[in-house]
């Protein structure tokens, strides 16, 4: 008796998140093609393969589930790119390994693509957008702070002058004007052909490896 109803709590459960994860996705893929004005639920749980009971199980409303799309698809794509800093390596080619890893998925990764896509192009209002930047702000706090305490720890011996938060700051900054350059004219280059030449330039420009 007890052994079913925990096979059968645990199905339940497995199935929720396995409808959440299919929400998350296809939001992000009709985000990414209409801009939130443009997608309706409808259009976001025929692309899921649900009803839109379950939506509203899982989310409030549109907003509720753009902004955990954003956050919680972010947070699982940049987990394994973070995951490049850690290890036994000597620090610059930690980070090399980092950039990247990164510039390689903004074009290789469909979901890291859709996800700079929705996060940098949108130029529509959108109802949250103050949580939106909050959250944005709050992201690039914590990564500048991260990047900052590596930098720090490590042993990296940076350039004369170059302090940890300033190395930091770098990095984030060469991300983003790598993805904003690419985005906005795909045709200019490839990042994926020219993630190790890009990786290498801002590695060096911190810290001369």
């Amino acid at each position: 008796m007890y052994v079913c109803d925990n096979l059968t709590m645990r199905r339940t459960a497995d199935e929720a998140a396995a409808t959440r994860k299919a929400l998350l996705h296809a939001a992000l893929e009709v985000f990414a093609e209409r801009g939130f004005n443009g997608a309706s639920l409808a259009d976001i749980t025929a692309r899921a393969g649900v009803t839109r009971g379950a939506a509203y199980h899982h989310f409030r409303d549109k907003s509720a589930l753009y902004l955990s799309t954003l956050s919680e698809l972010w947070d699982e794509a940049t987990g394994r790119i973070w995951a490049e800093l850690e290890g036994d390596a000597p620090p610059a080619d930690r980070l090399r390994a980092f950039l990247v890893r990164f510039i390689t998925e903004m074009e290789a990764d469909p979901v890291v693509r859709r996800l700079l896509s929705v996060t940098i192009l949108a130029n529509e209002a959108v109802p949250v957008h103050d949580t939106g930047m909050a959250d944005k702000r709050a992201a690039t706090k914590e990564q500048t702070a991260r990047l900052t305490t590596l930098f720090a720890e490590s042993g990296l011996p940076l350039r004369p002058g170059v302090a940890p938060e300033t190395a930091a700051l770098t990095v984030i900054s060469a991300l983003n004007g790598v993805a904003i350059t690419w985005l906005m004219d795909q045709s200019l280059f490839s990042p994926a052909a020219q993630a190790p030449t890009l990786a290498g330039t801002i590695v060096y420009g911190i810290a001369g490896a």
